[in-house]
């Protein structure tokens, strides 16, 4: 499947090209995409730039109503596009279809913003004043989005910025650009005015420079590695512009002693193991009340073993491959790192011998909470297994990186709960549910390392993509 840039309303290619393959069956090429460079890049933004008034000054209605269209249409690809999503990034077709989705729910989501208030009015201490404020949205904005949700993170940026009135520039990750594809398409036969939505394939480097360079651009709005985002956001500080990043994790999955430990091994498995720990907010560590540690355990590695790991296209798998050969040694050289700092292998910790990327789900105990591995984000099908005596101890070792996206912990005490809730610090905090899923209608972020700048989702969207404009009317 050989694809194109879509700039100005126009698919466009590049000179050279990047080839993308199956990570399952790595002989497989599934797309080939433009490797696109500054060029292209400040053509894109030159388009939006152009086609923004045009938008601005279009009723948020309409603006809706393209929007709805679209979901409309990209809820009738969906079977395709999951299909497409699991073929390029390994995601298990089940997860594709409910990302596909999330994507149609965030179109029509904020879409129905558009018949919410857009403003207020105050009592002015003047005479005769009227005094009032609306959002207005900031201009050209960026978008850096990753491979692991190809399609949910692209429309949960995209969307709140196109109902608030900008103008945008979306750069997809080459492992994973077909989702963005797929939602591009579905707003291009929506009617969405030329120019106002743009999307540019290529390596990262050349975008940003295009980005951190061009004149039109007013946000950025980032999801990826700690180290790209500080120098994004490091890049863009003397232009002072508005930065929104999400970045690493390492989340706590939290077991209390009054837990029920078969559900509890559930949740931490689904968390941990789910798409091959490939989601920013999967579980990294489990950290286990004493007392239950070894029953829990037990039923750990039960219900790691039972998962299937395998083809993604499989109604059974819950185990796909590793993004590539390169994140799958990654993860075997974790592995290796752990158990020198005197960590145990319970179950996996081996090479894949068959085709593709794949690494099997491992556990490790024992592994001092300093070590590395149970420090460094690893993004792939890894846990680390700790025993704690004490709830003090246990918030303690939830606590004790420098990340803080998402945490859990299953209990029945509502003392223990209000504990985690008010001393885990942590953008998504979990009680008897899985570190993994968020939901499109509240705030999603991190604090620390792993987030900075307004929250994504929800209403929280609009305090990034858009500004108040204060009027004082004097009648």
């Amino acid at each position: 499947m050989s694809e194109l840039n879509f700039i100005e309303g126009e698919w466009r290619g590049a000179k050279q090209s990047i080839e993308r393959e199956n990570p399952a069956h790595p002989n497989e090429i599934v797309s080939v995409y433009p490797n696109s460079g500054e060029r292209e890049a400040n053509a894109a933004f030159d388009a939006a730039a152009r086609a923004f008034p045009l938008w601005r000054d279009t009723s948020i209605i309409q603006r809706a109503r393209v929007m709805q269209k679209a979901a409309r249409i990209l809820e009738n690809d969906l079977e395709s596009a999951a299909r497409d999503v699991a073929c390029e990034v390994g995601k298990p077709i089940f997860e594709a279809r409910l990302e596909v989705r999330r994507a149609v729910d965030l179109l029509d989501y904020y879409a129905s913003s558009a018949w919410q208030p857009q403003g207020f009015v105050v009592p002015s201490a003047r005479p005769q004043t009227e005094l009032r404020a609306k959002r207005v949205p900031l201009g050209v904005v960026a978008l850096i989005t990753p491979w692991n949700f190809p399609i949910a993170i692209p429309t949960w940026k995209l969307a709140p910025a196109l109902i608030a009135g900008n103008a945008l520039v979306m750069k997809p990750a080459t492992y994973g650009a077909a989702g963005a594809l797929h939602l591009i398409r579905a707003l291009e036969q929506a009617g969405i005015p030329r120019g106002v939505v743009n999307l540019v394939i290529g390596r990262g480097a050349m975008f940003g420079k295009a980005m951190v360079e061009h004149p039109a651009v007013r946000a950025l709005s980032f999801t990826g590695s700690v180290e790209v985002g500080n120098a994004l956001k490091r890049a863009l500080a003397s232009r002072n512009l508005r930065v929104q990043l999400e970045l690493g994790s390492k989340n706590p999955f939290l077991v209390w002693r009054d837990a029920d430990l078969d559900d509890a091994a559930r949740l931490a498995t689904e968390g941990a193991f789910f798409y091959a720990g490939q989601k920013c907010t999967a579980t990294s560590r489990v950290i286990v009340h004493q007392e239950v540690y070894e029953p829990f355990r037990e039923k750990l590695i039960a219900a790691t073993n039972a998962l299937v790991m395998g083809e993604p296209l499989d109604e059974a798998t819950r185990v796909g491959p590793l993004i590539d050969r390169a994140s799958e040694r990654n993860v075997a050289e974790y592995v290796e790192k752990g158990k020198a700092d005197g960590g145990r292998v319970l179950c996996g910790g081996k090479d894949y011998t068959g085709d593709g990327y794949f690494y099997p789900p491992t556990i490790l105990e024992n592994v001092p909470l300093d070590a590395e591995l149970a420090q460094s984000e690893v993004f792939g099908p890894l846990v680390t297994l700790h025993a704690v005596t004490s709830l003090d101890e246990m918030i303690q070792a939830a606590n004790a990186t420098e990340y803080g996206l998402s945490a859990s912990i299953s209990t029945r005490d509502v003392q223990v709960m209000e504990t985690f809730l008010n001393r885990v610090e942590a953008g998504l905090l979990h009680v008897n549910q899985p570190t993994a899923g968020v939901e499109y209608q509240a705030p999603f972020g991190g604090t620390r390392a792993s987030g900075f700048g307004p929250k994504e989702q929800g209403w929280s969207a609009f305090e990034f993509y858009s500004d108040w404009r204060t009027h004082i009317v004097r009648s």
